[in-house]
């Protein structure tokens, strides 16, 4: 689902929201894991990131062990 820009979806039973985008050369996301209050900003010196949600859980994942476990969800359909 997706609201204003910013991408809503559930990894288990956690809410997770956020907004990616890059331009020529740098790429950046946003990404809130709402129920552990985790919010993971990244900042890329490449714009050819495919799964930046996917390092953001790497990295959310440190700091909660619970989502670390939890299974990356399928890239969202870009119509």
């Amino acid at each position: 689902m997706v609201g204003l820009g910013w991408w809503v979806i559930n990894y288990g039973d956690r809410r997770v929201v956020g907004h990616n985008g890059s331009i020529l050369g740098f790429a950046s996301n946003i990404t809130r894991f709402i129920d552990d209050k985790i919010t993971v900003i990244l900042f890329c010196n490449l714009d050819q990131v495919a799964r930046p949600d996917a390092i953001a859980k790497e990295i959310a994942g440190y700091y909660c062990p619970a989502l670390a476990k939890q299974v990356l969800q399928p890239p969202l359909a870009t119509d």
